[in-house]
């Protein structure tokens, strides 16, 4: 009967750690099949609701982004101002990069406009 028992137990927690090592492997299987499901709306009245709230959503990212952009843009042309008094080359580029990156954050709402024009 002791034997009976142990063979019941022992097989229970090979369960347990079969069943602990399978879900995180389904879990993330079904992740990964489901993220390249797509999914085609009829084009009816009801979405413009939608549409138009994404829209709006879209707009208000763009401006903090843009914005950012411009503090980061400003920002760099003083950092470059100020390394130009200065003999150390560090200074220059780090200044180049923030103005790169102003100037890439203040046109990203537009070039996004523009990628998503070109692929339709």
């Amino acid at each position: 009967m002791n034997r009976v028992k142990n063979f019941i137990g022992a097989m229970r927690e090979k369960g347990v750690r079969t069943v602990k090592r399978a879900v995180p492997a389904f879990f993330t299987a079904y992740c990964y099949f489901s993220m390249y499901v797509p999914v085609y709306a009829a084009k009816v009245a009801g979405t413009s609701v939608i549409t138009s709230g994404f829209n709006s959503l879209y707009e208000i990212v763009a401006a903090i982004v843009s914005s950012i952009g411009q503090l980061l843009l400003l920002w760099g042309v003083f950092e470059w101002a100020t390394a130009l008094n200065s003999q150390d080359g560090t200074m220059q580029s780090m200044a180049f990069k923030r103005i790169a990156s102003g100037l890439v954050a203040c046109l990203a709402p537009q070039i996004v406009t523009v990628i998503s024009a070109s692929l339709k």
